[in-house]
């Protein structure tokens, strides 16, 4: 005998599926509280491992790991600082991990929810903050309930504007000169989350300034065989996009698999700046770049 309420839940599945062009899904709701309750849904429906990314128009973004309804690690916020999950304790991973959903939920225009094969295989101690430990935290945040998504059809753009990206911002035309270039700026700023920092001129594999894990007599230091590779790497990358990409450029490498480190590059023309930073903080590199672009370096 079949369960008709199953049949039921079928029925209503059929009748709400529609075709979709993209693999992301849409989350519904117009207010921040609305759309706070589809995003924990959507962790208390993950069973499998996944790597959920949570954007929105604006390039806000949230990328969790979750399992069994479980959120075991934040791998980028561009919204404030992801938690540690191995350093801090288990209540102040909670708190963090709720306030970042709440200050997600919260961004303008529609959002959209990737579900992905995570880069590896969860821990087998890797337990994670359960969903009741979350909607807790997640009630003590008040969240707006005004509509965030505006209704207005956005202006026709004219043909002969160009439009906004993030590696071209139109108010940065010309490199900026000495200390106050972008990648100097960039540099500096990364100090607060980079392991190891390096700052080169373009074509030169001499560098300005090595700094953290990356100054001499540290582990992380390059020799001159490999800043004669980088600015070697880094010419031959002009030359490839030039065509395509104007300066500034910001350019992450991410590491395939696993909680190795990654590479942000900040480049203004005249110098490049590259900062080795934990993987799970991509958001703060991403913050760093939009902060010294809204201000012309």
């Amino acid at each position: 005998m079949i369960d008709t309420n199953i049949l039921d839940m079928l029925g209503d599945i059929s009748r709400r599926a529609t075709a979709r062009l993209s693999p992301a899904n849409t989350l519904s709701g117009t207010t921040a509280s609305e759309r706070r309750v589809e995003i924990l849904r959507t962790i208390r429906g993950t069973v499998l491992p996944r790597r959920l990314e949570f954007s929105s128009e604006n390039e806000d973004r949230l990328v969790l790991e979750v399992s069994s309804s479980r959120v075991t690690d934040v791998l980028e916020a561009t919204q404030g600082d992801a938690p540690d999950f191995d350093a801090d304790d288990r209540e102040q991973v909670t708190g963090r991990l709720a306030q970042l959903i709440s200050k997600f939920s919260e961004t303008t225009g529609p959002l959209e929810v990737l579900s992905l094969h995570p880069d590896k295989s969860p821990d087998a101690d890797d337990v994670g903050i359960t969903m009741s430990e979350i909607e807790t935290a997640c009630a003590e945040i008040a969240v707006s309930d005004t509509s965030v998504i505006d209704d207005t059809p956005a202006a026709a753009r004219p043909e002969d504007e160009a439009p906004t990206v993030i590696l071209e911002p139109q108010n940065l035309t010309t490199p900026p000169a000495s200390t106050k270039s972008l990648a100097h700026l960039f540099h500096k700023g990364a100090a607060a989350f980079a392991s190891g920092r390096v700052l080169v001129r373009n074509g030169n594999d001499t560098p300005v300034d090595m700094a953290g894990d990356c100054a001499p007599d540290h582990p992380l230091c390059p020799d001159a065989d490999v800043l004669a590779q980088f600015a070697s790497d880094l010419a031959a990358w002009d030359t490839d996009s030039a065509d395509a990409i104007s300066h500034p450029q910001l350019i992450v490498l991410r590491p395939s698999g696993g909680k190795a480190p990654g590479i942000a590059l900040c480049r203004d023309g005249e110098t490049t700046a590259a900062a080795i930073h934990e993987t799970r903080k991509l958001g703060t590199v991403v913050s760093l770049w939009k902060s010294l672009t809204r201000k012309g370096g």
